[in-house]
């Protein structure tokens, strides 16, 4: 077993991770938490989040050891896979991005309006649409790292 194996293994496993994670949550706990269970969504959420960050850790760092095994610079350039592996990059810090938006600032959003006694609707509705689109995403950015992987 070679090093290389163990960190695409990792960064595979990562990736699995953080977007089941996500599948989950938007296909089964956010439309249960809209039936009445938002109370429990949000520790769900809460307890969940140093997986999640650790999944999306994983994923980055050995994405960014993955693109040091490409080869030399000119290679990379000359193959075409630069402006994939752009395209992932930015895919990737946008995913990042709402991602963060959503734990630290939607779900502190809901965990308010439920401990006021207010309706989580508003705060529900951002987490679901804030998840739909890192998924969206996410099905560009595995696209796009098997373009690159075969590259």
């Amino acid at each position: 077993m070679t090093l290389s194996l163990v960190v695409v293994w990792l960064h595979v496993l990562g990736v699995v991770a953080w977007v089941g994670g996500l599948l989950y949550q938007a296909l089964a706990l956010v439309p249960a938490a809209r039936r009445g269970g938002a109370g429990p969504f949000a520790e769900v959420l809460r307890r969940g989040r140093a997986v999640t960050w650790t999944a999306i850790a994983i994923a980055v760092l050995t994405g960014f050891y993955n693109v040091t095994r490409l080869g030399p610079l000119e290679r990379v350039l000359e193959s075409g896979v630069a402006l994939a592996l752009a395209l992932k990059f930015m895919l990737v810090l946008a995913a990042v991005a709402v991602a963060g938006q959503r734990d630290f600032a939607q779900v502190p959003r809901l965990a308010r309006a439920l401990a006021a006694g207010d309706d989580p609707h508003g705060a529900l509705s951002a987490i679901a649409w804030m998840d739909r689109v890192v998924l969206l995403l996410a099905v560009v950015i595995v696209y796009l790292g098997l373009v690159v992987s075969r590259a």
